[in-house]
């Protein structure tokens, strides 16, 4: 059974019923988008289950670069694409929130001298392909992973903005700040790709054990990590002047 999503807001109760018998799938746009299931008696309520290749990770299904843009121009929600599959990025929290904006101010404070580069704050769409890729073949725009760090360092940028003000070039250094869901995605996958793309230096920020892990890259592989803490502070590899202290950006 397809219902609309107006349809389903306008008449809940009675699509909670129908799912006892039926398989409900809401549609939006005219397009499936999620799946209305009954939980098991002893849970004592109802979910709604997103589709998995439009949330993915999906083992069973990759999408073309082309697919990911028609489902992200069609949908509110951000989604990042990562060698072929959709993840949904989440809302983020206050103490992730609270650490992006310290950590941006602290980069546009320490930038302002730095010429032609500039730090800039998700939602920014970059895309990489992984140099690997490069090097065995010529690449396709399926090639593309497109993704969306928290902060971005990106210099010598105008060369790489095109006619729609789009970012087509890339970044030197990639902040991811941690959470519960991410983590895995963000400290396996987002590491491996980054590595890989020619970012020359990523932090990985988690806010939960209150430690900056910082990673250089050189030729496709980690050519320096360090790891702060409090009483230690965070310094870069990339700008050797630039530090932060954990307890100062952690400190929500």
């Amino acid at each position: 059974m397809l219902v609309s999503s107006t349809e389903l807001q306008n008449n809940f109760g009675k699509y909670l019923d129908l799912c006892k018998r039926h398989k409900v799938i809401i549609t939006r746009n005219g397009k499936r988008r999620a799946l209305l299931l009954p939980l098991d008696p002893d849970a004592g309520g109802f979910e709604v289950l997103q589709p998995e290749p439009a949330y993915g990770p999906s083992k069973s299904k990759r999408v073309s670069y082309q697919e990911f843009i028609e489902m992200t121009e069609e949908s509110d929600q951000r989604y990042e694409l990562i060698d072929g599959v959709v993840y949904l990025l989440a809302a983020p929290t206050f103490r992730h929130q609270n650490a992006l904006g310290l950590l941006y101010l602290l980069f546009v404070d320490f930038l302002k001298d730095q010429d032609g580069c500039a730090p800039v704050l998700a939602p920014f769409d970059i895309r990489i392909t992984r140099e690997s890729i490069r090097e065995q073949r010529e690449t396709t725009e399926d090639d593309l992973s497109v993704v969306q760090p928290d902060l971005v360092v990106i210099c010598d940028y105008k060369k790489d903005l095109n006619e729609k003000d789009q970012y087509w070039g890339v970044p030197q250094l990639a902040i991811e700040i941690l959470s519960p869901s991410t983590r895995s995605k963000d400290c396996v996958k987002k590491l491996d790709l980054y590595m890989d793309s020619g970012i020359k230096e990523c932090w990985f920020v988690d806010p939960l054990n209150s430690i900056i892990t910082i990673y250089s890259f050189e030729k496709g592989d980690i050519s320096d990590s360090r790891i702060a803490v409090a009483g230690r502070p965070a310094e870069s590899v990339l700008f050797p002047e630039l530090w932060v202290s954990v307890e100062g950006i952690l400190r929500a």
